[in-house]
């Protein structure tokens, strides 16, 4: 087995050679990695490129970022989902401009104090943008590690073991970036979950997943458990031209601050049709007339959903919206694509620009 002198040389001159060109690798701005990496965060990098791009010529800057409203913020953020990454971030911007002038802290235990910061994102802006010599952990690091290590643990024990490799080989780097880039790479690319390409990896020859013929068992993978199927219902209230949407709370299980058209899951034993009623009444509107019109579904983390849509017209109002809407308004069908809604409800507000109120959906 390689020390790690050596296993950090042959790492970084394989990612030097081999790397892929994205777009936030042409720099070291720290607010730009920062941005990368939250977006990164449980989501493919093809599906990221393009919000990145869009998100830096938008907000350039940690001040560009902490002055803009949560919805312009939101908005942009529409389609990557895990939407408490945006707030976070949003947050943790006007956090560095009132604190730090607009700089980010410079250490992994300075970035630590930003509001949503863990210890991965904490050593990956810290050791990419500068140079310090802390490991940066995501689930590619701790796949690549468990295979040339052959750690064969779970849970908390198969995390420590894998930060302490990683942390000895950073210490042995010449750069603390390349090396930690290097992980987080070959994790992506060659050491893939199913058939890796190990005739290219650069640390086939000390890999012992490799040697014990152990590639597709290592990491062992932890419990998953059973996904929650939940029936949920959205009101398409119309008066006119215009539709019925609410703003949820930030206290909202999912989807806080975002806008959607009146929702409710059906209760055990509960009509659809009385759902709908329930999920428009808490958005401040009495309905009838209910039609379902359209079914898609979605998952939201362990949550896989079936959600109809319903036709109905209000026939009175009740005043103010109550949880978990803080506010409700009735926006012309034309003006919905200028709100930040979750993409189950976005699908629906295309439809509902076409004037077929959800037909065109279909179950799937």
């Amino acid at each position: 087995m390689p020390s790690a002198a050596r296993l950090a040389r042959r790492l970084e001159d394989w990612y030097r050679a081999c790397s892929r060109d994205l777009p936030w690798r042409r720099h070291a701005d720290p607010y730009a990695i920062w941005v990368s990496e939250v977006m990164l965060q449980q989501t493919r990098v093809q599906t990221v490129r393009p919000y990145y791009l869009r998100w830096m010529a938008r907000f350039p800057d940690v001040g560009a970022l902490a002055s803009a409203p949560e919805d312009a913020v939101l908005r942009l953020w529409e389609g990557l989902g895990y939407y408490s990454r945006a707030r976070r971030l949003h947050a943790g911007a006007r956090v560095v401009l009132a604190r730090h002038g607009g700089e980010l802290p410079r250490t992994a235990a300075g970035l630590l104090e930003l509001p949503g910061v863990g210890p991965y994102t904490a050593g990956a802006v810290a050791s990419l943008a500068f140079g310090e010599r802390v490991a940066a952990v995501d689930g590619n690091v701790v796949r690549v590690v468990a295979r040339l290590r052959g750690i064969d643990a779970t849970g908390a024990a198969l995390a420590a073991a894998v930060h302490t490799v990683a942390s000895a080989l950073v210490r042995a780097a010449r750069a603390p970036d390349a090396l930690n880039q290097a992980l987080m790479e070959l994790g992506a690319t060659l050491c893939t979950p199913r058939g890796p390409r190990c005739g290219e990896c650069p640390a086939r020859s000390g890999c012992v997943a490799r040697a014990s013929g152990r590639t597709a068992e290592l990491p062992r993978p932890a419990a998953r458990p059973a996904p929650i199927l939940v029936h949920a219902v959205a009101a398409l209230a119309r008066r006119g031209s215009r539709v019925l949407v609410g703003r949820l709370g930030a206290d909202a299980p999912r989807w806080a601050g975002l806008w959607t058209f009146p929702t409710a899951e059906v209760r055990p034993n509960e009509a659809p049709a009385t759902a709908v009623e329930r999920a428009a009444l808490a958005c401040g509107a009495r309905v009838a007339g209910v039609r379902r019109v359209a079914s898609l579904e979605h998952t939201v983390t362990r949550h896989r959903v079936t959600l109809d849509a319903f036709e109905c017209r209000p026939v009175g109002c009740t005043g103010r919206a109550a949880p978990p809407w803080v506010t409700r308004r009735w926006v012309p069908s034309a003006a919905l694509g200028e709100l930040a809604l979750p993409a189950p409800h976005r699908r629906l507000a295309r439809a509902a620009l076409r004037g077929d109120g959800g037909g065109a959906l279909t179950r799937g």
